[in-house]
């Protein structure tokens, strides 16, 4: 995502980093644009202390460079009205993997369209269906246990249209990655946190059920030749902007005071 920042012409004062705590986000995008305003943000005040860590120690010499400065705020993903009063108008929203950890992807993406500007630039990345897909086999499923569910590609970018994003472009690709040990890989999977979907099995998983788990993936790698264990993640990237004018409906488009000013002072 990082690599497409140079393709745009837009030059933001401010840049949302929405779920900074991981991640390069807010050095990549410091890196990109080094005069702007760069906020992160997180649900929380402790991933919001895992962020201003990582951070902090170069504080001081971005000020002598004459850079821009870094926050980190918390405020909910998707809590619409609440969330956006926490947050300053931005041109641009970054958001790396932050969208599988809503619960309400409507809620979340209107939030985002209502904290950026006029022409602003929203960028993205999440999971897509195809993630998991070797915990979607048959003997997984007779354990009870479901992996997370998550949007088309194209669903999403249907979504972006319904609030009002304009010239959304979605893209995927596939990341294989593999472990020395079933354990290694669920050990793993445990600490991309809480997969929020309506399937996920209220409580702990036993041992029993655990270690039975390990012995699917372990005889699935078996099956195909593999010495080690192979997850697969679907990784999707999106992008949109926010058009500076309201789609029009009945005939009627709306325009805000600011372009109206600007067309009066342009004549």
């Amino acid at each position: 995502m990082a690599e497409r920042l140079p393709l745009l012409r837009l030059q933001p004062e401010v840049v949302l980093d929405i779920g900074c705590a991981w991640g390069e986000g807010l050095r990549l995008l410091r890196t990109q644009y080094a005069r702007a305003q760069i906020v992160g943000v997180e649900p929380s005040h402790q991933l919001g202390s895992v962020a201003r860590g990582a951070h902090a120690s170069q504080g001081w010499l971005r000020a002598l460079r004459g850079q821009g400065a870094t926050a980190v705020v918390a405020a909910p993903l998707e809590a619409g009205a609440n969330a956006q009063t926490q947050l300053p108008a931005a041109q641009m929203l970054w958001s790396n993997l932050a969208l599988p950890w809503a619960e309400d992807l409507n809620a979340l993406i209107a939030a985002w369209q209502g904290a950026l500007l006029p022409d602003g630039v929203l960028m993205f990345t999440t999971f897509g269906p195809d993630t998991l897909r070797e915990l979607r086999q048959p003997e997984v499923q007779r354990l009870g246990i479901a992996p997370p569910v998550y949007p088309d590609m194209h669903d999403l970018g249907d979504m972006l249209l319904h609030h009002g994003f304009a010239e959304p472009v979605m893209d995927m690709e596939m990341l294989h990655l593999r472990y020395p040990t079933p354990q290694a890989a669920l050990t793993e999977l445990a600490e991309l946190g809480r997969p929020a979907h309506q399937a996920i099995t209220a409580g702990l998983r036993t041992p029993r059920k655990w270690r039975a788990l390990c012995d699917v993936l372990a005889r699935q790698a078996q099956s195909a030749g593999a010495a080690e264990i192979e997850l697969s993640f679907e990784l999707v990237y999106g992008h949109a902007f926010k058009p500076a004018t309201r789609r029009a409906q009945a005939g009627v488009a709306s325009f805000s005071v600011e372009q109206l000013r600007a067309t009066g002072r342009r004549r």
